[in-house]
């Protein structure tokens, strides 16, 4: 995925990469195409997504279901370590833990961060884990949700046992 996202992100204007990161994204995570995920900016330390409060996403009381907040907080989380780790590794979530303390009000933009540190670990160590803060508002302004995304990197290939 990072090699993907790198040509896309030098080949496409600024313009068009949040349709363009998008449709990659969505093409490889099928679950986040079917609920509308949209990558509205990403940078090597920053993810920030939305998901508009569509029916099909909708819980019996007209607002966001909470999978599909858990699904929006796990997408931002998901492309930022995904667009970091080298292709070689395979990026997995670990946990995830998700707090529903209000209900959710319209559309909610979420925003995932990792520090200049974490970056530096997903490229230099073998293997890892990294918490990735993440931080989801919906239109009145408030966080309906409290998300802890735990995320670790492995090689793809297993070193054989001599």
């Amino acid at each position: 995925m990072a090699t993907s996202i790198a040509k896309l992100q030098s080949i496409v204007p600024n313009s068009f990469q949040p349709m363009a990161l998008s449709y990659v994204f969505n093409s490889m995570v099928k679950l986040a195409g079917t609920a509308g995920i949209r990558i509205e900016s990403l940078t090597h330390t920053n993810a920030r997504v939305s998901l508009q409060n569509k029916k099909k996403i909708q819980n019996h009381i007209g607002g966001l279901h909470a999978c599909s907040m858990a699904l929006a907080a796990e997408s931002a989380t998901g492309i930022l370590i995904g667009m970091n780790v080298p292709d070689t590794h395979l990026p997995l979530i670990k946990s995830m833990k998700v707090d529903f303390v209000r209900r959710c009000e319209g559309n909610i933009n979420v925003e995932a961060s990792i520090t200049e540190d974490d970056y530096k670990r997903i490229h230099e160590e073998e293997k890892g884990e990294v918490m990735v803060k993440c931080t989801v508002v919906d239109e009145s302004g408030k966080e309906p949700i409290k998300a802890d995304m735990l995320w670790a990197w492995i090689p793809k290939q297993r070193r054989s046992k001599l």
